[in-house]
């Protein structure tokens, strides 16, 4: 008869019993590690990064909140810059200084005199004011005061 797939066969068409291969240990399956940790820790990591976004979002409207007042009080002080500059400028116009001025008892010069500075040379015949020019100003004020009568 044939060989069929290399097994000899018997007459009665049942394949012959292979010769026995010696038996060996095998290793023990190893068990299967669980997975309740595994799962732990990403359900942990996940918590973790969803607190995290919470604490982000939190500190961004804390954020944007301190943004806001910040620009409002910024807008409240330009606004009040701007008064003041309006009310310097109003201060600092001739007729204001001369009215000033003039409260504080002082009349204008009608002859004064200028230092020119290259060569110390003064120009103009330089004289005191006197009361008798007031009618320049128009107020009367306290007397003028001189170097040596301050006290």
């Amino acid at each position: 008869m044939s060989i069929a797939h290399g097994t000899p066969r018997r007459a009665t068409g049942r394949p012959q019993p292979s010769p026995r291969t010696p038996l060996r240990a095998v290793p023990a399956r190893r068990p299967r590690t669980p997975r309740a940790p595994f799962v732990l820790l990403v359900v942990t990591v996940l918590a973790g990064g969803l607190v995290g976004l919470l604490l982000l979002n939190t500190s961004m409207q804390n954020g944007a909140f301190e943004l806001a007042e910040l620009e409002k009080k910024a807008q409240e002080l330009q606004s009040r810059h701007a008064e003041l500059a309006l009310e310097v400028e109003q201060r600092s116009t001739p007729e204001a200084v001369a009215e000033r001025a003039a409260a504080l008892g002082m009349v204008p010069n009608t002859n004064p005199a200028f230092l020119r500075l290259p060569d110390g040379k003064i120009v103009g015949d330089p004289e005191p004011a006197t009361r008798d020019s007031e009618a320049v100003s128009g107020v009367d004020g306290p007397s003028p005061v001189t170097v040596g009568d301050r006290g």
